[in-house]
Parts: C-alpha cells; structure tokens; sequence
C-alpha cells in the first residue's frame, strides 16, 4: 500500500530523514515512534505531499506519489492531527463533509455519511452535528478529527499525534476508540507518537526512528523481547519491559478453568480480556497470589494464579 524508497529530505544542509525505506502492507497498523526531532512526522507529512522529499521514491499503491497532483493525492488519503484542524466557523457536520464536498459527491450521500461516521464515533448527530468546534471537548474535536479523515473512505489513514493534547482517560478511550474503528475496517494506518506505551497497545508494526533513519522495526513483543540497542531499551522503558510485554497478554490466554469455579463472585477477580499486566496489579492490591477470572456479564469462568501469571507459555 504504501512504499518508502531510500527517501531523503534536507532541510538546508540538515537531513531530517536519511536514507528511509519502508513497506507498509495493506490493511497494517504501522506506529512510527521516537524522540522530539527524531523525522517521524516529516516521514508521515512526505506521504502526502505536505512536504516534499528531497530524494528517493514514495509510491502509493505502487504509483509514485509525484504522478499525482498534490490535491488529488490528499483528499484520497485520510489525515488526522493533534490540533484536529478544524474549520472554527463551520458546524461539526460541515467539517466531517469537507473532503465528499470537494469529491464533489451528491448532498443526500454526504449527509448519509457524516451520519454513519458520527454514529461510529459515537457522537450524537442530534446533539452534536450543528455544534461549532467551540463547543466541543477535546475528546469530541479529536472524534470530528478522526470522522473528518474518514470521510471519504479512504484506503490509508495518516494520524500526527492524534491524542497528544488530551488528559490520560480521554487518550485511552480514544485509542480503544481507534481499535475497534481498525479491527471492523481495516485501514491502512501509519500513527506518529512519542509515546511508546501508545504504539505498543495500537501497532501491528512498531518502527523506532532516531535522526531520521531507522533504529529498528518489529511487531510489540519482538521490541520487548529483544531491543536493538540502548536506545530502544530505553525508550521501552528499560527495567520496566517486562510489565509492558505482560501488557499485550490477556489474562484469558494463561488463566485455569479446569478448576472448580467459585459459586460467588470474590472481590478479588479480573476480566478474562484484561493483561495480565493489570492481573499483577490486582494482585499487589488486593494481596493475593490468585484471582477469579470472570466474562463481561461478570460470570466466573476460571482462576489465573501467579504462577500462571508467570508462565512463559504461548500468549
């Protein structure tokens, strides 16, 4: 889908990215990350033509993106920001149809649309489609953001640090959000953050950048598990790797149900789609070395034990 070939951009006699190639398959969630300065949103603005490569090839569905005019290139690619970027004096149902009205689509259509993506995102078009972005929170500007992006339905989904501005229960549920908007419609995503804990819970591929070149790229577990070097030891948190690969696996993939399942719920349990990451936490809290595993309507179903927990069986 999208094809970064020995791509160059200098800034003056600077190179903010040196020497880049990347292959990002069709239907991949593809998380770039790195520090303040590392070319991370110089690569993703290059994509679309925001900014001009230097040198080298982009190609977009094996086209290179030079073929395309600039216009025609980004309204055929989603785009989503930190700042959400959206037009302070139209509603929220005018931004979401910006893209469809330059598409030239018909009214009905557009409406149909900017309906369906609300409703996706979770936004009442009842309550929220005449509101002005003024009106809305931050976590409601970033859902118009994102709908905006969408609109069109396109096939690759860049985002910039679409959740860096907001407080830490808004960012999580977004990312849920994003999640679940992926696992039903399999976009195309290249996602910038500085974030690591954020790549780890989005990525399919996780690729870490430093001074615009590649440090090193991979699925989550394969940077938990073995970190190129230092650098990327650090960024994953160095001593706290370990909680963070215990983060990716669920408490499903490693509880015990050939045991008898308690008849009453005990006030020490865990979700069966929890990590076992939060499994430990509960652990610490309630002082426990095991835990009642239960589903969504709070059923027991099995135990996950610390041994379990620490089993290093398949996950």
């Amino acid at each position: 889908m999208i094809e970064l070939r020995n791509v160059t951009k200098r800034f003056g006699d600077e190179r903010a990215v040196n020497d880049f190639s990347l292959t990002v398959e069709d239907g991949e969630f593809c998380v770039l990350v790195g520090t303040s300065g590392c070319g991370k949103s110089t690569t993703l603005r290059m994509i679309n033509r925001l900014i001009e490569h230097s040198d080298g090839q982009i190609l977009i569905d094996r086209q290179q993106i030079r073929s395309f005019n600039p216009q025609a290139l980004r309204r055929r690619i989603g785009y989503a920001i930190q700042s959400t970027g959206l037009f302070p004096h139209w509603s929220v149902a005018r931004n979401i149809g910006t893209v469809p009205r330059l598409l030239k689509w018909d009214k009905p259509r557009i409406e149909a649309r900017v309906r369906e993506l609300m409703e996706l995102l979770g936004l009442d078009h009842d309550n929220f489609a005449e509101r002005m972005p003024s009106q809305l929170s931050g976590g409601q500007a970033q859902r118009v953001g994102v709908a905006r992006a969408l609109a069109a339905d396109p096939d690759t989904l860049l985002m910039d640090e679409p959740f860096g501005a907001l407080d830490p229960i808004t960012r999580v549920n977004l990312q849920e959000e994003l999640l679940r908007l992926q696992s039903r419609l399999k976009k195309t995503i290249v996602f910038v953050t500085h974030d690591m804990d954020e790549a780890l819970k989005l990525a399919d591929r996780i690729v870490v950048m430093d001074a615009g070149r590649i440090v090193q790229q991979g699925t989550p577990s394969d940077l938990l598990s073995a970190p190129a070097n230092a650098f990327v030891e650090s960024l994953l948190g160095g001593a706290d790797r370990g909680l963070k690969q215990a983060g990716l696996i669920r408490v499903s993939s490693r509880m015990r149900t050939d045991l008898p399942a308690p008849q009453a719920v005990d006030p020490a349990t865990v979700a069966a789609d929890d990590t076992l990451r939060v499994a430990l936490s509960l652990m610490l809290w309630h002082r426990c070395d095991t835990l009642t595993v239960v589903d969504r309507s709070n059923t027991p179903v099995g135990q996950l034990s610390l041994r379990d927990l620490l089993h290093s069986g398949s996950s």
